[in-house]
């Protein structure tokens, strides 16, 4: 029985947009994906530049908009889009914007930061939407009939990952994760502990999801170059969302450098490995609809 979910990617590109011919079939915008529930509550995750169309595509059914914009964390390419969000400038409209405060500010000030006129002509305090402002910590919300688990991952500065359940259908949404194999793991007993227990958890709140959209930027080879950067490698992503036997798996924050045909190789790769095993793997693209 279809539970009337979607889920939209309206952005999954890494670090930087990427525009060009190279580009097309998976896109160049970054992170930015829609939770549509059946009862038309909409939930956004991350507002990098895949926000922009998706606030174009609100404004075409007329009606007054309230969204939930969950931020994983405040580096350019998750919230450079919010200032061109239409519905943000429409009187009516409540935009609900949740996400964690850092040691250096909280979650209101770095969202006006990024809107003062040294970086961008429209001020914060003149949107004619109600914008509101939900700090997260680790634990757990409920909106509505959805609820919405948070953990923090690795990356720096820090991110925070999150498994939304409605009814029996559970999403799991970590960008910007870094899943360090255990040969790679710090002799630092603090660090190991750490990342035994975030791993620990992430597999306890993704147990037998229906989906897990997760960072698959790197190839083993890539990382090698790259540990500490926050971003994990495909074969990482797969085992773990094997070990949670999650049941869909969506390669995401595709490497800026990589272009459609590498995707390609790197999913009939994985593909290649997983055989037969219960996991359906794929590259999350632009435009993509997944209901359930």
């Amino acid at each position: 029985m279809k539970s009337g979910i979607k889920v939209k990617f309206w952005g999954v590109r890494g670090s930087i947009p990427t525009p060009g011919v190279k580009y097309v079939k998976y896109g160049g915008n970054t992170s930015c994906v829609e939770i549509l529930l059946p009862n038309d509550m909409l939930f956004i995750f991350d507002a990098g530049t895949g926000i922009r169309e998706l606030g174009n595509s609100l404004l075409k059914n007329g009606k007054k908009q309230k969204v939930y914009i969950f931020l994983s964390h405040f580096h350019w390419d998750h919230i450079q889009g919010l200032p061109f969000f239409v519905p943000s400038y429409q009187e009516g409209n409540e935009i609900n914007i949740l996400g964690m405060n850092t040691r250096e500010a909280r979650l209101d000030k770095i969202i006006s930061n990024q809107m003062e006129s040294v970086y961008f002509p429209v001020r914060l305090q003149s949107l004619k939407a109600k914008i509101k402002f939900q700090v997260l910590t680790e634990g757990k919300l409920c909106i509505d009939d959805a609820t919405i688990n948070t953990i923090y991952t690795n990356h720096p500065g820090m991110s925070m990952g999150y498994v939304i359940t409605i009814g029996k259908t559970k999403i799991g949404y970590f960008t910007d994760n870094e899943i360090v194999p255990i040969p790679l793991w710090s002799e630092d007993t603090s660090s190991l502990k750490y990342q035994l227990d975030m791993t620990t958890k992430m597999i306890a709140l993704l147990r037998d999801a229906d989906l897990l959209i997760h960072d698959a930027q790197y190839t083993t080879e890539e990382y090698r170059h790259k540990v500490g950067w926050g971003h994990s490698s495909i074969p990482e992503v797969v085992s773990l969302a094997m070990e949670a036997r999650v049941k869909r798996l969506a390669l995401f924050h595709h490497d800026p450098d990589r272009f459609d045909d590498h995707i390609d190789v790197l999913v009939a790769n994985c593909k290649e490995v997983l055989n037969d095993l219960p996991l359906e793997c794929f590259a999350a693209h632009e435009g993509m609809e997944i209901h359930f």
